[in-house]
């Protein structure tokens, strides 16, 4: 074992990534949003969900740059902490630890799938079932959890390409007419509302430490991953509102349209295969990536020592461990964690608020680096996408933040108060063992 690995083995390629990217992006919110997105805009949903990929491909830009300049392990906090300093590296960290409380929430959704057709398990049952296996396979290293990753995602498609399948030869073109029946309001309503659906590969920036030829496989993989869900839900769209009215699909699931083409086994398998395995495979990317900012903390000395201690499948053991017993306690325990987790929903969007700013750091501070990146940016082009993305970030926060709950206003209050706080805690702490951890929280040689 080893507390901070000289480098860490890259054993990620093009394809593990992108299978990482899919399943982080596509969750059971396909399911559930494109009735919501079809009551907005109606048949031009499909255009919306193209049209939000796009918003989603803009507003990565930066991230695509400071993935391609300074590839590394746990970059959220990675970045933060060197281009601006311990205290906001250690505050990305503490949102990302908050977001982390999620993990019972896609468990329990999980189990809302599998329990009504196996019912000899609870809803809260199968979804200790399913984060304990992913934890398992965790365990076993990088390599081995993106190899289950791929096999969910290939799973995943196969249930969705069933779907679209069944419903593409029965499509009638006169239902998809107006194409915009509420206008560009109500199109760009929906554009805004799909842009979670259509988000998350910019995740895997955190993997960069681990792959193989990062520069140039992070900013293609974010690419390829955006573009190819977006027309896989511009299929699945399309199946929704060309087989029966778009109006008998407002605020309604995709089973809804499903029962009209689909057989009956087709229907469970695209409820369980598809919904169901996305959870999963959404789940399973939080496992892989999200350690990653822990153990580069830990590194650094603002965790302590032993979280970043991997097994010998280069695993971070106690950091998973962490995950898992966050993950399922909520669930063991039967704890309504409503309020927490649209806590944790909120804060994870936030972390990407301190990196647009950072990244902005990188072209004086790692003028080498940024020289030869796949990516450079003019300062006013850099300066016009960080305002962009802050903006479409922050847009994104307030509608999460609509009619907040006193829970969720003291759960947040609580995490910014530790974020703010823990940072000169710990400096202190770790001062009078002789750690300077502004210069350790602040070593670029974390990017060599």
């Amino acid at each position: 074992m080893t507390t901070r690995p000289p480098e860490l083995e890259r054993v990620l390629t093009f394809r593990d990534l992108l299978f990482i990217a899919i399943g982080q992006i596509i969750g059971a919110g396909v399911v559930a949003l494109t009735g919501v997105a079809i009551g907005m805009t109606g048949p031009s949903v499909t255009l919306a969900y193209l049209a939000a990929a796009l918003l989603v491909l803009i507003v990565s830009i930066p991230i695509m740059v400071a993935g391609a300049a300074l590839p590394t392990t746990g970059a959220y906090y990675a970045w933060s902490s060197r281009l601006s300093g311990g205290w906001l590296g250690t505050g990305v960290l503490m949102l990302i630890m908050l977001a982390s409380v999620s993990l019972s929430l896609y468990g329990s959704s999980f189990g809302l799938y599998l329990n009504p057709i196996f019912p000899a398990l609870s809803v809260n049952g199968w979804g200790i079932v399913v984060i304990s296996l992913l934890f398992a396979a965790n365990l076993f290293g990088l390599k081995i959890a993106a190899g289950v990753q791929a096999v969910l995602v290939l799973v995943m498609l196969s249930a969705m390409a069933l779907y679209a399948g069944f419903a593409l030869p029965e499509v009638d073109r006169s239902l998809l007419t107006p194409l915009f029946p509420k206008g560009p309001l109500g199109f760009l309503s929906a554009v805004f509302l799909l842009k979670f659906a259509t988000g998350g590969a910019y995740l895997v920036v955190g993997l960069g430490g681990e792959t193989r030829n990062p520069s140039r496989t992070i900013p293609l993989v974010m690419v390829t991953a955006t573009l190819g869900v977006a027309v896989v839900y511009g299929f699945i769209a399309l199946a929704s509102v060309g087989v029966i009215p778009w109006t008998e699909m407002i605020d309604q699931p995709l089973t809804i349209a499903g029962k009209a083409f689909l057989p009956g086994w087709a229907l469970t398998y695209f409820l369980v295969g598809g919904a169901g395995i996305a959870i999963c495979t959404t789940l399973n990317a939080q496992f892989i990536q999200l350690p990653r900012n822990f153990m580069v903390a830990a590194w650094d000395g603002v965790l302590p020592e032993w979280a970043g201690v991997t097994n010998r499948y280069g695993a971070p053991h106690w950091i998973l461990l962490a995950m898992f017993i966050i993950g399922i306690v909520p669930l063991v325990a039967d704890l309504d964690i409503g309020d927490i987790a649209r806590a944790a929903t909120i804060s994870a969007s936030l972390p990407a608020v301190a990196v647009y700013w950072v990244v902005t750091r990188i072209p004086s501070k790692f003028p080498e680096a940024y020289s030869r990146s796949l990516i450079q940016l003019g300062p006013k082009t850099m300066w016009g996408l960080f305002l962009f993305a802050e903006t479409m970030t922050l847009l994104g926060v307030l509608l999460l933040a609509r009619d907040l709950s006193l829970g969720v206003i003291l759960t947040l209050a609580i995490g910014f108060v530790a974020a703010i706080a823990y940072y000169p805690i710990r400096r202190r702490l770790v001062a009078r063992e002789g750690i300077d951890l502004d210069a350790r929280a602040s070593d670029p040689a974390i990017f060599d």
